[in-house]
Parts: C-alpha cells; structure tokens; sequence
C-alpha cells in the first residue's frame, strides 16, 4: 500500500483491550503511522468527553465522535448531524411513559434525563468504565444534540425500532443500552466526508472496528478490518480479520498491510 491513508479506528474493543486499556504496540503502531504520513482518526460512539483520555494518549489531531454524529480534523469541528428536536421530545414522552432511562449527549458533555438511576443504565455505563452522568432535565434543550443513550432491552425494541422514528437510527452496545442517531448518519457516513474533503480516494480509506455500529464503516470504506473479537456481521463484511483487541490485532493488521 503506497499510497497515504487516512485509517479510522473504533475505541472499545479495537483500540483498547478488555481491561478498557490500550497495548503498548497498539500505541507505538499508531504514532509510526502518523510518522510515515499517514493520517488518522478515532471514529467512535463515545462523545468528546469520554473520548478525550483515549485522544491524548494516542496524540490524535482527527476524531469522529457521537458515531459520526460530530467530526473534528485538526482539533475544528468540520461535521455535525444533530437530532431532531421535534422527534426527540416525542422520544421522550414516550420513554418516560415506557420507564425507559436516556442520557443526552453533546460532543463535550453528557447529562441524564431521570432524577432517579435505574438498573440498566448503571450496568450499561459501566460497561464503558464511566457512571451514569449527573441529572439535566432540561439539557438538551440548552446544548447541541448530537446522540442520546436510551436504556431498554432487546425484547422491548419494537416500542421505538418498528418504524415509529424514521428520524433516528437505534444501535445496540449493550444488553441494556442503545445509541439514538440521527437518521441518515453513521460514522461511515462522516468518516468518507472527511476523507473526500480531504483529497483521499476511497480506496485510501481503511477502518479498523469491532461491533454492530462498525459494520456500514468495515462494509463501506476502500478496506475494512474486523478485529478477532469482533461481532460476526462485522467479521462477515471485514475483507481482512486481524488478532483480537487483547493479542496485538491493530499492530498485528498494520504490519500484514504494510503501513508500519
């Protein structure tokens, strides 16, 4: 692979291991990449805020956050999708109504809807290492909405996922969490913006990632890594498999394509 790259890399499970930490070759693979020219980017569901510590470590200028919902290059927001305010607030009456907990976000903070923490949304955040964030009622109303988390399970999905929000896109992360999206939106959608907007060619793209809000940027961009760990559908679309996130894959993948 001769040409520059602009490479895309989700967050957990991909960039960081099981323990939520990154490998040592994980991290020295990336600064190599940015030494021989290359550019790079994290492209995750996580906002700007719980992101940042993943952003420093890696010394990354380029992130896509919110799942493609908010794309920074150079540190200056270039992309932005935001909710649907409109539909949002029925989201909402419908939630409440449904027990049902969210959490909104804006690319710099998050805010929780419920006065009360429910169950799910506690074991949801903590699967991400972070509590359930301090109560805003009114956040959303007074910040850019870019995604929301809404806490429900799988056998309760036809209440928001049969079509009676075509505005939103619902990716499940969790057991008990999903991401509200704005619909059309994706980081794929971001991330081959960026690269357009950037003079890439599509083939120039690579993205490495691991579950379901992964799969339309494996699927899309010019070559797609699957890490081992990584959910099946997005294995299925991947045109390589690398290592799992705990064995060495990013470093692993990189040297297989020549990059390092």
């Amino acid at each position: 692979m001769k040409n520059k790259k602009f490479i895309f890399f989700d967050i957990d499970g991909t960039l960081l291991n099981d323990e939520k930490m990154p490998l040592e070759s994980t991290v020295q693979a990336l600064r190599q990449l940015q030494k021989n020219g290359h550019e790079i980017a994290i492209a995750t569901g996580r906002n700007l805020f719980l992101a940042q510590e993943v952003i420093d470590t890696f010394q990354l200028d380029n992130y896509i956050v919110c799942n493609g919902a908010a794309g920074y290059f150079k540190h200056e927001l270039k992309y932005e999708n935001k909710l649907d305010l409109n539909a949002f607030e029925k989201l909402l009456q419908i939630s409440d109504e449904s027990g049902h907990q969210v959490v909104y976000e804006s690319a710099h903070a998050l805010a929780r809807r419920h006065e009360s923490i429910e169950n799910n949304a506690s074991e949801a955040m903590r699967s991400i290492e972070f509590e359930v964030p301090d109560h805003d009622v009114s956040f959303y109303q007074n910040n850019p909405l870019y995604q929301a988390l809404l806490f429900y399970k799988e056998e309760e999905k036809a209440i928001y996922e049969d079509g009676a929000f075509p505005e939103f896109r619902f990716v499940r992360w969790h057991d008990a969490g999903v991401d509200v999206l704005p619909n059309p939106g994706s980081k794929a959608q971001t991330a081959l913006w960026m690269a357009k907007h950037l003079g890439f060619a599509h083939e120039d793209t690579i993205a490495f990632g691991d579950g379901n809000n992964d799969y339309e940027l494996i699927s899309s961009v010019g070559y797609g890594v699957a890490m081992g760990n990584a959910v099946d559908p997005v294995k299925d679309v991947a045109k390589f498999v690398t290592k799992d996130c705990n064995s060495g894959g990013i470093a692993y993948a990189l040297e297989k394509l020549g990059l390092l």
